[in-house]
């Protein structure tokens, strides 16, 4: 049984998803098309779009976890599995389990209280990040590991990272590339107003909380890049690894480091 979804958005989404479909049905597969009738026996979820659509994806399938195999019709598609200009080499490779590697990617637990009192609650792939909206005074973050003071951050914003998303937003921030395996979570200050501030990387086991300490007008806490959260004076932020996980499908002649350089590294 395999699921198959497409991004309405994208250019050409519907006719590779309908080439797809008719693909796999020729094959003898059972293929489910609608998102709510997926369930565990699925062997994989082909996903058509790009990077958001896979962080999209990945939240509204849990607490299943169905390796997702993305197919890029975006313009990075760094965690996607194939390129569409490849799609028939793949989908072959597909039906035999010794071309791939089902990788598991570690999720984060968000939580956001005022006063203590736990008033959302989310779950994240890549990243969490508060940020400002309006180019005003620098934020503060008294950030703790496991309830041990690390340090007081006036920055920009706050990057708080799974392996995944360490090529993501963090990346840009000057923090350092993990691969996806890695059970760690990364803390990046977006432009410090110091001259040590530095990315640290942590046991994914560790409670990551962080209070603010100094807010403007509109900061705000970003889960994945897409769902938003405005903050106050009185607002902190929760975090710890998830008991939930994101399966992806790696083929095995797609490297991380080869893939790295082809999606980051080398584009013009």
């Amino acid at each position: 049984m395999i699921g198959i979804l497409y991004n309405h958005n994208k250019k050409g989404s519907k006719e590779l998803f309908d080439y797809i479909l008719k693909w796999y049905l020729n094959k003898g597969k059972q293929v489910i098309t609608k998102i709510e009738d997926l369930t565990e026996e699925c062997e994989f979820l082909v996903v058509l779009g790009g990077d958001g659509t896979i962080l999209r994806t990945a939240n509204l399938i849990q607490p299943k976890t169905i390796p997702i195999l993305g197919v890029n019709l975006g313009r990075l598609g760094f965690l996607t599995s194939i390129e569409k200009e490849s799609i028939d080499l793949y989908l072959e490779k597909s039906l035999d389990k010794i071309n791939f590697i089902i990788e598991e990617r570690i999720m984060l637990d968000v939580e956001i209280l005022n006063e203590g009192i736990v008033v959302y609650k989310d779950i994240a792939l890549n990243d969490v990040v508060f940020s400002r909206n309006y180019l005003e005074g620098m934020l503060g973050f008294l950030v703790k590991v496991s309830n041990v003071d690390v340090d007081e951050f006036f920055a920009d914003g706050f990057i708080i990272s799974t392996p995944t998303g360490s090529t993501a937003y963090s990346l840009s921030a000057g923090g350092p590339i993990l691969t996806p395996e890695m059970d760690v979570i990364l803390l990046t200050p977006i432009c410090p107003h110091t001259l040590y501030a530095r990315p640290i990387v942590v046991q994914a086991s560790e409670e990551i909380d962080v209070v603010l300490t100094s807010v403007g007008r509109k900061s705000i806490i970003s889960v994945d890049g897409q769902r938003h959260y405005k903050l106050n004076d009185k607002s902190s932020v929760k975090v710890n690894r998830s008991k939930v996980i994101t399966k992806t499908i790696r083929f095995k002649d797609r490297v991380f480091f080869n893939i790295l350089g082809d999606k980051i590294g080398k584009r013009k």
